[in-house]
């Protein structure tokens, strides 16, 4: 009996540690409130800020007014940052360019909710009502955010002309031995407490090592880390979001005309590039682009092949818009393209120059 009742009183006593030291992690770093956005604008870090009902929104919006929008949204755990190499290109392509930090990411505030499919639907589809974007926009998502623009076309065809997916998530399995201890109740929400900080930055900074010139790419990771919530918006995005389940929304866009057109790196060992074939079976009229030896972080390691493939891509829509076909009539969907398993996949480096 002295053994188990000193047993009972030990385990109490790592109970409560743990529950203090779960506390006070979450209670370490600052909140991202509104003296932390008004220094953050003054210092040159942030571009705008927006309130939404579910939180306030950091944006980029640049471009000519009146050229077609282009609606970039990033993946799971790095934030908007990841489009700096493409606003440029496409804007002086005459297009006006949007990209945000979504809910619990970059300067982004991390509301105390459920992280799923309508938290960040809702983000998207408040973000252009408050900024006043009525018309149809060429929409890109890059991992989770390949699930995420992939939701948006689903439930609103009619926002949406052509839709970009970049070695996108939600066509099946992606859990690990570290992502599954994480899933755990209780243990899961301790561990990214008191360790997520380092193990996300750990994380970023291997990916980053195959991305030419990281340094603002992991200053901005470690810029959202410092802030109160991030941890815990990713936890609660791998046990409500679909991350490998959002086959119902890939098979209503396949089910319509719109055009799509996805790049994969063959290499990838984060959204592995055997989910393609699922993709091609559930969205057919998808153009697809895939590179051998390149990885997950195909977009932001070579952001000239891929914005090239974007830009190229967002002319044939407007080139079939306004070119007439046959008998005078607008010019149908883009033909299918396999993905070809070939060192010369993609863009003619003659034609990229």
């Amino acid at each position: 009996m002295k053994f188990l009742k000193a047993l009972g009183i030990l385990l109490a006593a790592i109970a409560l540690i743990m529950l203090m030291s779960y506390w006070a992690a979450g209670r370490a770093r600052p909140a991202l409130d509104a003296d932390v956005r008004d220094k953050l604008l003054a210092d040159g870090v942030a571009y705008s800020f927006l309130d939404l009902p579910q939180g306030t929104v950091h944006y980029r919006l640049e471009g000519p007014e009146d050229g077609r929008l282009v609606v970039l949204v990033h993946g799971f755990a790095t934030p908007s940052v990841i489009w700096a190499e493409y606003m440029k290109p496409l804007t002086d392509a005459g297009y006006r360019v949007l990209a945000f930090d979504n809910f619990g990411r970059g300067l982004s505030d991390r509301p105390d909710t459920i992280y799923d499919a309508d938290l960040f639907d809702a983000q998207l589809t408040g973000l252009l009502d408050e900024l006043g974007i009525n018309r149809r926009i060429d929409i890109v998502g890059y991992s989770m955010g390949g699930a995420i623009v992939t939701v948006f076309t689903a439930r609103h065809p009619e926002r949406v002309r052509s839709m970009t997916l970049i070695a996108p998530a939600g066509l099946g399995k992606l859990s690990n031995a570290r992502t599954d201890m994480m899933m755990r109740p209780l243990i899961g929400d301790w561990i990214v407490r008191l360790f997520g900080t380092k193990l996300f930055y750990a994380a970023a900074a291997d990916e980053a090592k195959n991305i030419p010139n990281s340094g603002p790419l992991l200053a901005a990771v470690n810029r959202q880390l410092q802030y109160r919530g991030y941890g815990d918006a990713l936890l609660s995005t791998m046990r409500h979001y679909p991350l490998e389940t959002a086959d119902p929304y890939y098979a209503t866009v396949g089910a319509s005309s719109l055009p799509v057109l996805a790049i994969w790196g063959e290499a990838d060992d984060v959204v592995p590039y055997q989910h393609s074939e699922r993709l091609m079976e559930l969205v057919p009229q998808a153009q697809l682009r895939s590179y051998p030896g390149m990885g997950h972080t195909i977009g932001v390691a070579d952001p000239k092949l891929v914005g090239g493939l974007i830009l190229r891509f967002l002319g044939e829509q407007e080139a079939r818009l306004t070119s007439p076909g046959a008998g005078g009539k607008p010019r149908g969907p883009l033909a299918r393209m396999e993905s070809r398993r070939c060192a010369s996949c993609g863009i003619d480096p003659a034609e990229e120059n």
